[in-house]
């Protein structure tokens, strides 16, 4: 009995600790951002840009800075930054600062929600919804080809 416990609850923790793939169900995932405010990636969300480095977080900011300050919210879309392997000194004092200058939220991943979203050197995961379910995963490297899906 304790044996069929512990092997559905380890079952279960594995299912959320995974990646979104295609066809995979996104459960509402709560995630914090530059301001401390917690969003909800839920059924309102059509498009996840995910920056797991630097170089791609700087072509998303890039990106959204030159465009109207409510872009992401036309688009029904958010911006996911991955900082979990950021040392927490530079996250508090340099990285933080720079972000809350921003007019639009960056979603800042951590180590409790880092494995929702998979990662790849120098790509863009672009990760497009309906209705909570992932349709497409792109992975794009420039400006252009996130202005084609984020007008």
């Amino acid at each position: 009995m304790i044996r069929k416990f512990l092997f559905t609850a380890l079952l279960g923790l594995s299912a959320i600790a995974s990646s979104l793939t295609i066809d995979s169900q996104v459960p509402a995932i709560k995630i914090k951002d530059q301001f401390e405010k917690e969003h909800t990636i839920d059924a309102n969300v059509k498009t996840i840009l995910f920056a797991s480095d630097k170089g791609t977080s700087d072509i998303l900011k890039e990106y959204l800075l030159s465009k109207d300050a409510d872009i992401l919210t036309k688009n029904n879309a958010v911006y996911v930054a991955d900082i979990s392997g950021m040392p927490s000194l530079i996250s508090k004092f340099i990285a933080l600062p720079k972000m809350k200058k921003y007019p639009f939220s960056v979603l800042l991943l951590d180590d409790t929600n880092k494995d929702n979203f998979s990662k790849e050197e120098g790509k863009i995961i672009v990760y497009t919804l309906d209705n909570s379910k992932v349709t497409n995963i792109a992975k794009i490297t420039t400006k252009e080809e996130l202005e084609a899906i984020i007008k």
